[in-house]
């Protein structure tokens, strides 16, 4: 595959098959639209058989096969295509959109990325015999300029939203009784929250952890609190004291986060499944509740910092147990946004958290308020279910 068609896949797949359209194009296709006063305008993204509309303004079709659009004889003359009459062009004259929805005139600019493939185009469209003067030409490539930029800025986004997710554990552990289901819902394309799970020699080792910020710094910047401390995990499940794997990774992330002048909260722990045992270390979150069987809730939290704050703090490693009914949630404070009661918080969690059996089903739950609410931070969680005792 040529690196053009590839770079053009990329873009398709990042931005055409989004299910809602992107608002920052959105914004280009519709002033576009005014400025020419056309019917119809939109920013078309071609893969190899489709073309994908991430913005379109007059109509609300989302994909076409590609042989069937003026856009496809754009990005292939790799050129600026315009045409007064497109049923007196016979590249044009047999196309549906000229048979069947009328359209005359096109314009189409082609968009490319730094190294200077095609990705797209950014096109106009009426149903009227016309042309554009030296003005309006200056005009569309003003804006097919600015739409350039956007496209890329999302795709790039969508990317990196895609490889953050990959990154995160595959699903649910479903294991001797338990259950262990995580999200994470950023506020951007990318958030930086993290959080991480895995079972090892029955010993299942968890992570939340909310760096300073949103947006692709905060991310990268998760991105090597998570790899730091999966790089502990066979210490913790050997038993290692979670104080000093915690103090470890801090020591190491240092610098990194000095230099970004953010700092990181975190919850690390680990559970022996065999006995519900649990290990932690709380550096600065205080976002960890346990609601036993009997409905009492109890808040797990220390005085330790968060990890950057001080060169030469240290953290320390405490306990509890995981008794059979028991259900534990992590979770980062986008959560917070998502009830009434801002100043007993654990309260209204707490409820959410017993009126599910299913860590699933919880997750699900906090999923569709997130969606509704749109808070203005990210939303992290992982739940923790031990199953009941068997009679």
């Amino acid at each position: 595959m040529s690196e053009q068609v590839s770079t053009t896949l990329r873009v398709a797949q990042s931005l055409g098959r989004w299910d809602e359209r992107s608002e920052r194009l959105d914004r280009i296709t519709r002033l576009a639209r005014k400025i020419f006063d056309t019917r119809w305008t939109s920013i078309t993204v071609l893969d190899d058989k489709q073309a994908w509309f991430p913005s379109a303004a007059g109509f609300d079709q989302r994909v076409m096969p590609r042989e069937d659009t003026f856009c496809n004889h754009t990005a292939q003359a790799d050129t600026d295509v315009r045409v007064a009459d497109a049923t007196l062009d016979p590249r044009f004259q047999s196309l549906p959109a000229v048979l069947d929805s009328g359209i005359r005139f096109y314009a189409g600019v082609p968009l490319r990325d730094p190294g200077g493939h095609t990705v797209g185009v950014f096109c106009l469209y009426d149903d009227r015999v016309r042309e554009l003067d030296a003005e309006e030409q200056q005009t569309l490539e003003d804006l097919a300029a600015w739409a350039e930029q956007e496209l890329l800025a999302s795709a790039e986004m969508a990317h990196a939203s895609q490889v953050q997710t990959s990154m995160l554990p595959a699903g649910p552990i479903r294991l001797s009784g338990w259950s262990v289901h995580g999200m994470c819902l950023p506020a951007l394309a990318v958030g930086g929250d993290l959080f991480d799970y895995a079972v090892s020699e029955e010993v299942l080792h968890v992570g939340l952890g909310d760096v300073m910020g949103k947006g692709t710094g905060a991310a990268l910047l998760g991105a090597g609190v998570r790899s730091a401390l999966r790089g502990t995990h066979q210490a913790v499940v050997a038993g290692v004291d979670l104080g000093v794997t915690v103090t470890q990774v801090a020591r190491a992330l240092g610098p990194d986060l000095q230099r970004a002048e953010s700092f990181v909260t975190l919850v690390e722990g680990a559970i022996d499944l065999d006995d519900g045992y649990f290990r932690y270390v709380d550096a600065g979150s205080g976002l960890m509740l346990i609601i036993r069987a009997d409905g009492t809730i109890d808040r797990l939290r220390s005085d330790d910092l968060p990890l950057g704050i001080l060169s030469d703090a240290h953290w320390t490693e405490r306990s509890t147990t995981v008794e059979p009914g028991d259900r534990m949630l992590l979770f980062s404070d986008g959560l917070l946004d998502l009830v009434e009661d801002q100043v007993e918080w654990w309260v209204p969690i707490g409820a959410m958290v017993a009126a599910y059996d299913d860590a699933t089903d919880l997750l699900a739950h906090i999923a569709e308020l997130t969606a509704r609410m749109q808070p203005s931070d990210d939303v992290t969680v992982v739940a923790v279910f031990r199953g009941d005792a068997p009679d």
